[in-house]
């Protein structure tokens, strides 16, 4: 037996297959998961929405850390969130809207908000969100903001984020989700808390957690863990966060690492 009894993975390019569609049998460990006593969690800065979706046949045997950490629920109940004030979301909103090559979308409890001008977006944003709503003036959102995801159509995100770093990095908790995404979120919001918060109400310790993870906004959620796996295709920078590896999401290495664990084995040690 291994001494884990929570097992954390990010969606994005390490469980999800490159479709953005989950890898059959994902379903199965989790419920084997949940018979073991190993609460599964989707860590992930998709909404607590398009996540209780994606996993709709487990969502009652499983926990989701929403929103990069600021969402956090179980079973149906929300156990805590962390949101943005409405005059930061219109602060943020409004200096998006002076840069050419991005846009903001605001990720609220129950639905994301696209603002009435950018609601053309909403196609190709469908294969990570399952629920909109058309905000008149994003600078004015009807709702309570978890963050706000700028969404850069053609790519650059990481080229980008310096630049959204010295305008909003001392005042915001900012993460790069990928080449299309940077987070702005409340300052103390990350998925290492989320974890953290999720664990105290469920008595288990980061000594016993496992999570897994290929890019910047999981580099807390490594941190905070005793076993941090990173999947093969990791970004090169995440090798200083984490002491085990797996294979690439393409190749299903959540799910080996997970059969690993429920066989009493922990993935490859670096």
């Amino acid at each position: 037996m291994t001494p884990i009894k929570l097992i954390a993975s990010d969606l994005d390019n390490t469980l999800l297959l490159a479709d953005s569609t989950l890898p059959a049998g994902i379903f199965d460990r989790i419920r084997q998961l949940h018979a073991a006593g190993i609460e599964f969690v989707a860590a992930s800065g998709r909404g607590v929405y398009t996540l209780e979706d994606l996993f709709a046949p487990v969502a009652n045997q499983m926990s989701f850390v929403a929103e990069n950490g600021g969402v956090i629920k179980r079973q149906g109940q929300v156990l805590a969130q962390n949101m943005l004030k409405p005059e930061e979301t219109a602060e943020v909103v409004a200096w998006v809207r002076t840069q050419p090559d991005v846009i903001a979308i605001g990720n609220a409890l129950a639905a994301t908000y696209l603002d009435a001008s950018e609601a053309d977006y909403q196609p190709e944003l469908s294969s990570f969100i399952s629920r909109f709503a058309i905000a008149p003036d994003l600078t004015q959102a009807p709702v309570p903001m978890a963050k706000l995801s700028l969404y850069f159509r053609a790519g650059g995100a990481y080229a980008a984020f310096p630049r959204i770093e010295a305008q909003f990095g001392d005042r915001y908790g900012l993460t790069v989700g990928g080449e299309t995404f940077i987070d702005v979120m409340p300052k103390t919001t990350n998925k290492g808390l989320g974890l953290t918060q999720l664990g105290a109400a469920l008595n288990i310790t980061p000594a016993e957690m496992m999570a897994f993870g290929d890019t910047n906004n999981d580099i807390q959620m490594m941190q905070t863990v005793k076993y941090g796996v990173l999947v093969a295709n990791a970004t090169p920078n995440m090798a200083a966060y984490a002491d085990y590896r797996t294979a690439s999401n393409l190749d299903l290495g959540v799910l080996k690492a997970i059969d690993g664990v429920l066989a009493g084995q922990l993935p490859a040690h670096v």
